[in-house]
């Protein structure tokens, strides 16, 4: 069961009060291979950017938090935008887009998650200081490797889990 796992200071800006539950019931979305994510906000200059860490592949995506309605849109667009950069087929791209719209809300209590969103928002302060450009900053960042990882690249890992073609990776934008 997927679930959309938030640190708490997430949790607060995105509107809600209280804790969120620790057990949620997800709802099983067929045609979605992508698991659950870890996310965090975090301030660069005036923006508030959110970096979602997809924990089977370590799949990162980088988009704004505002407007705090558009969140899920936000949110779907990056990942189209990540998954279309490597060459998924559009109808795949679509199902793991419209996945994110049903996954619930959780709290994020995974440390090494929190670890691991803790040093990208690090090394995205660093893209973010060359690029401007959130989509090249999240493909560079998922050219990142990651330790004790099989495959350790998050690119890598999501072209075996949809059976890719790695040629077919488009890098129009960079």
């Amino acid at each position: 069961m997927s679930r959309i796992m938030c640190t708490q200071k997430l949790w607060r800006r995105l509107g809600n009060t209280g804790r969120p539950p620790l057990e949620i019931a997800a709802p099983m979305i067929h045609g979605a291979s992508l698991g659950s994510w870890g996310l965090k906000v975090f301030r660069y200059y005036k923006q508030d950017l959110v970096i979602a860490l997809e924990q089977r592949t370590y799949l990162t995506l980088v988009f704004p938090l505002a407007p705090r309605a558009d969140f899920r849109l936000h949110f779907a667009n990056a990942l189209a935008n990540a998954l279309g950069d490597l060459g998924i087929p559009p109808p795949t791209v679509q199902a793991e887009s419209i996945a994110l719209q049903f996954q619930p809300l959780a709290r994020l209590t995974n440390r090494s998650m929190t670890g691991t969103l803790n040093d990208l928002e690090f090394l995205c302060g660093i893209e973010l200081e060359y690029h401007d450009d959130l989509r090249r900053v999240q493909r560079n960042l998922n050219d990142v490797p990651h330790p004790n990882r099989d495959p350790c690249v998050a690119v890598d890992a999501v072209v075996q889990l949809f059976g890719a073609d790695p040629a077919r990776r488009s890098f129009a934008a960079h």
